[in-house]
């Protein structure tokens, strides 16, 4: 099962108003949910308890009980989740949670699951990559890297284009998703239709996620903290580590393959540095 926020998040646009008030109490107040019980909830939000009931199983619990289950299980980080702090006091603190969650998110990595993701991309004859918002910065990164890498590449940002794109790929295509949640409705629908055209999948989302269930391979972005509770900050940092290290791999399963294509895009470069120069001059 995914994470109780991933829970959450999928299950936003299914509630009722009444189930998404039960569901948000429970979120922001973790703490007071488990000292609850569901008749106790349902006074205090003033609902049947039947209702707490049906909230629960949007989110994919069996009922109340089992959901207090996962509250306790990740209590630390939702009550993380809601008392994180918009600025950060210092650059050491900075520098202190950057550290600890690449280390963190690193060692959470598959070796297996890199070696498939980079072989998918240098096999390609086509990548496409989806990403919305602040995940399109790590979207932007990969098509640099992909482009100097001489690989026919393109960066969508908008979900209707993806759909269309999607669809149109043949089998030795590759989609590279990167979202912070594994929620996102219009990647989703995009993956769907890369689908039939069988097209190879790379997910980097959050494990378990609905996103990474579309994926050939999913490499897990993995968060303990937050700087926002929606992220932005130290979601970005992860997945440009995610990266790099996803591209190191590519370049030492590419061996000379790469030499060649990048010698076309230093051309390019000392073309263009050429031309600015006679410019100036």
């Amino acid at each position: 099962m995914s994470s109780l926020i991933q829970s959450y998040n999928e299950a936003l646009g299914l509630f009722t108003q009444t189930e998404e008030k039960i569901a948000g109490f429970i979120m922001t107040n973790p703490e007071a949910a488990l000292e609850l019980s569901v008749n106790d909830l349902a006074s205090r939000l003033n609902v049947s308890p039947s209702m707490v009931v049906k909230a629960s199983q949007k989110m994919g619990f069996t009922g109340y009980s089992q959901l207090k289950l996962a509250v306790a299980s990740e209590l630390n980080v939702l009550v993380q989740r809601e008392k994180s702090t918009i600025l950060i006091e210092d650059l050491d603190a900075y520098e202190d949670l950057v550290s600890s969650t690449i280390r963190e998110a690193y060692s959470r990595l598959s070796e297996d699951d890199l070696k498939k993701a980079a072989e998918l991309l240098v096999e390609s004859e086509n990548i496409d990559i989806y990403a919305f918002g602040f995940d399109a910065v790590a979207g932007h990164d990969l098509y640099l890297k992909m482009l100097q890498s001489g690989k026919r590449v393109k960066l969508i940002e908008n979900g209707y284009e993806q759909m269309i794109s999607a669809y149109n790929l043949k089998d030795d295509s590759v989609v590279v998703a990167i979202s912070s949640t594994g929620t996102s409705i219009d990647l989703l629908d995009a993956l769907k239709f890369s689908e039939k055209t069988g097209a190879s999948v790379i997910t980097i989302t959050p494990v378990g996620s609905r996103l990474s269930t579309y994926s050939n391979v999913n490499l897990e972005s993995y968060y303990s903290k937050l700087i926002f509770p929606e992220g932005g900050l130290i979601t970005r940092v992860v997945q440009l580590m995610i990266l790099d290290v996803l591209y190191l791999k590519f370049l030492q399963i590419s061996g000379k393959n790469f030499e060649e294509k990048y010698s076309k895009f230093r051309e390019v470069l000392d073309f263009k540095r050429r031309g600015t120069k006679k410019e100036r001059d």
